[in-house]
């Protein structure tokens, strides 16, 4: 007997179907959020279904127009092993490659989640950088090289000249929200958001630390150092604690530093200071 399949976006109707899947997640954030991703233009979810059984979802949203970050892959575990998820999210992959605004589509995967990196690799998106998603827990604990703090950059004109110094470079990965690094274009940098964040350069002017307010269920001051020197620049870290002390004032006391450690500047610090996630990978191609 042969499976009748169908693939389709989801609605707001399908919630209750969806809570009869058996993921094996207890606490599905999904669920919670449900009503925004079907029912909100940036963010989208299909549903694969065997004989009228939903046995697998995968979604995507998109930012500054033009990314495409696929996620939300989901699937029940009575039905694994039958290739559904590749399935699906190959379906996602190629309704994207029809919207004519779309110009990048990526995935955001951690390093031992090995069924993910499958469907990813199936899909073929190329890997392109590993990082480490680490919040500063014990400051105390710290090692950094100690200095002044940073001159403020507060035009909108200078930062963007600065920005305009990363647009388009392939190697630059730029991260436009926790868990969501981009390689950078012009549309990434809107003035109307890169107008309230936190820029800072360096003595001689080499180096330009930003930060802002992020949100992903807690309040972060999320760093952005496009160097691997994060712990050798005299000051850097002067600047990010005074800079800190701001963002509790505005968003409360329980805000968080936030920052994406690579391998190298991983190796100059304490790993004991921060909790460091399972390392993410990057996916992703320009279309």
């Amino acid at each position: 007997m042969i499976d009748t399949i169908q693939i389709r976006a989801l609605t707001l109707d399908d919630l209750d179907t969806y809570k009869q899947m058996h993921t094996g997640i207890e606490d599905d954030y999904i669920i919670r959020i449900f009503d925004r991703l079907t029912t909100n233009d940036e963010h989208k979810v299909f549903g694969l279904f065997v004989d009228g059984q939903l046995v697998s979802i995968a979604g995507y949203t998109i930012f500054a127009d033009e990314y495409a970050m696929l996620g939300r892959l989901r699937s029940d575990l009575r039905y694994t092993g039958k290739g559904y998820a590749t399935q699906i999210m190959q379906y996602v992959v190629s309704q994207l490659k029809k919207l004519p605004e779309i110009k990048w589509i990526g995935a955001n995967t951690q390093l031992h989640n090995y069924s993910a990196l499958r469907v990813l690799e199936k899909c073929e998106l190329p890997q392109i950088k590993t990082f480490h998603a680490s919040t500063l827990v014990k400051p105390e604990s710290l090692s950094y090289a100690k200095g002044p703090i940073w001159t403020p950059i507060t035009s909108l004109e200078e930062k963007r000249e600065w920005i305009s110094t990363i647009e388009n470079k392939p190697d630059i990965i730029f991260p436009y929200q926790a868990y969501y690094p981009f390689p950078a274009s012009p549309k990434l940098f809107k003035d109307d958001e890169i107008k309230d964040w936190y820029f800072f350069k360096n003595p001689i002017g080499d180096r330009v630390l930003i930060i802002y307010h992020d949100q992903k269920k807690y309040d972060y001051a999320h760093v952005v150092y496009l160097w691997d020197d994060l712990f050798k620049q005299p000051g850097l870290w002067e600047t990010i604690f005074e800079t800190h002390k701001l963002f509790q004032q505005q968003y409360g006391e329980d805000t968080m530093i936030r920052t994406d450690l690579t391998d190298a500047s991983r190796k100059d610090t304490n790993d004991e200071a921060f909790e460091i996630q399972d390392p993410w990978v990057l996916h992703g191609e320009w279309i």
